[in-house]
C-alpha cells in the first residue's frame, strides 16, 4: 500500500475493506461477531496502512500541545441531591482516564428556569476555541442556535438528557423519555389498577413543561391509552415550578382524599418532595414511581415510601459523550456519538447494585 495511505481514518478503512465502519470497530477492539475471512482482510488492510502507528502517533501529539478542549454546558448544580452533579462526574471520570492525552473539559451553567441563560452561554463557547460541546436540548430555539454556530465551526455537539427535533442532525446520548413514560405507567398500573386515580408532577420553566418531562408524560399517557383505553382511567397533572415547595391546588388535595388506590409519576428526579408532602397531608393508600438515584430519592426507596426509580445513567452518559467525542476527534470515528441508555428499573432490592455499579 503506497505512501498516500498512510493517513487513513476508520472510515476509509471501512471502504477499502467493503465492510461497514461497525465491522472495521469490532474487528479494531477485537469485540467478536465478524466472520473469520472479513477479520483477515480488515487486519491485513490496517497492518498495510499503518493505521494504529497513526493513531498512536496522533494521540501523542494531542497530548503534546493540549488541544483537545470540550466546553460542557448544563444546568446548574446547586446540591447534592441535583440530578445535574451526576453527568459531570461522568465526564470527570473520562477526563481523568484521558488526560495523557491531553484533553481537559472547560464547565459553562445555565438556569433551567431562564432559557435566555442558556442563549448568553453560546457565544464565549464558540469564541472559546473549544474543540467540541456537551449539552442539553431543552431549550428548542437556543439549541437550533448553537448547532448551526458550532456547525459553522466544524465543532461537533453531543446533547444529553433527552431527544428532540432540531433545524440540522444532531448527536444524541440520551434515553427515550417516551418510552420511559410507557415503562412508568406499566409499573404504576401493576400496584394501583384501571380502578385508581393517577397523578403527574411536572417541572416546569417560563416556557412551560420541560422537554423532558413533556415526552415522559406523553408516554406516561400512552400506555393507558393503548392498554386500558375502555377503562377511561383518570390523570390528574401537577406542574411544578422549579423553585419553591410542592404545593396542592384544592383540586388536587380533594382528589387525593378519595379512598381509592392513587399513583403518582414524577417525571424529573424530584420523587423525593412527595413522601413528606403525603404524609403532611394525611394522604395514604399511594404509590410513587420517578427518575434517578439521588442521595434522597435512594434513602425513599429503601424506606418503601417511593417504589420505583427508573435509572438513565446520567454518570455514564457524561462519560460516554466525552470518550466518544475524544474518539471521534482523534480517529474520525462517530460511532459513539449517539447512544440509547435503556431504561432500567430500580427497586428496594436491587439499589445496592446501582449504587455500587
Amino acid at each position: 500500500m503506497n505512501s498516500e495511505n498512510k493517513n487513513l481514518g476508520i472510515k476509509e478503512l471501512a471502504i477499502l475493506a467493503e465492510v461497514s465502519i461497525g465491522t472495521v470497530d469490532r474487528v479494531l477492539h477485537n469485540r467478536g461477531g465478524v466472520s473469520s475471512e472479513t477479520k483477515k482482510k480488515v487486519l491485513k488492510i490496517v497492518e498495510d496502512s499503518g493505521y494504529k502507528k497513526n493513531i498512536i502517533a496522533s494521540r501523542l501529539k494531542l497530548a503534546a500541545t493540549s488541544v483537545i478542549r470540550i466546553a460542557i454546558l448544563v444546568p446548574e448544580t446547586k446540591n447534592d441531591s441535583n440530578y445535574w452533579s451526576l453527568p459531570l462526574q461522568g465526564v470527570d471520570a473520562a477526563v481523568t482516564e484521558l488526560s495523557v492525552f491531553g484533553i481537559s473539559a472547560e464547565y459553562f451553567f445555565f438556569d433551567l428556569l431562564h432559557p435566555k441563560s442558556f442563549g448568553e452561554r453560546i457565544d464565549p463557547i464558540i469564541d472559546g476555541n473549544f474543540d467540541a460541546i456537551i449539552t442539553v436540548p431543552f431549550f428548542e430555539a437556543e439549541s437550533n442556535r448553537l448547532l448551526a454556530r458550532a456547525r459553522k465551526q466544524d465543532m461537533p455537539v453531543v446533547f444529553l438528557d433527552t431527544e428532540r427535533t432540531l433545524n440540522s442532525k444532531g448527536n444524541f446520548i440520551r434515553q427515550n423519555s417516551f418510552i420511559a413514560g410507557m415503562v412508568a405507567g406499566r409499573l404504576l398500573h401493576g400496584l394501583v389498577g384501571s380502578q385508581g386515580i393517577y397523578f403527574v408532577v411536572n417541572i416546569v420553566n417560563e416556557r412551560g413543561k420541560q422537554i423532558n418531562n413533556y415526552q415522559r408524560e406523553n408516554g406516561f399517557r400512552a400506555f393507558f391509552s393503548e392498554n386500558y383505553k375502555s377503562d377511561q382511567i383518570e390523570i390528574h397533572v401537577i406542574n411544578h415550578p422549579m423553585e419553591g415547595e410542592l404545593d396542592l391546588t384544592p383540586e388536587i388535595q380533594q382528589a387525593f382524599q378519595i379512598a381509592q388506590p392513587k399513583g403518582i409519576f414524577v417525571t424529573n428526579a424530584r420523587s423525593y418532595m412527595l413522601p413528606r408532602l403525603l404524609e403532611s397531608n394525611n394522604i395514604v393508600n399511594t404509590r410513587i414511581i420517578g427518575f434517578d438515584l439521588n442521595q434522597k430519592n435512594v434513602a425513599y426507596l429503601k424506606s418503601g415510601a417511593i417504589d420505583f426509580l427508573i435509572n438513565q445513567k446520567p454518570q455514564y452518559q457524561g462519560y460516554c459523550a466525552l470518550k466518544g467525542l475524544y474518539k471521534y476527534l482523534t480517529e474520525e470515528e462517530d460511532s459513539q456519538l449517539n447512544m440509547d441508555i435503556p431504561v432500567e428499573i430500580v427497586v428496594k432490592e436491587n439499589v445496592s447494585f446501582f449504587e455500587n455499579d
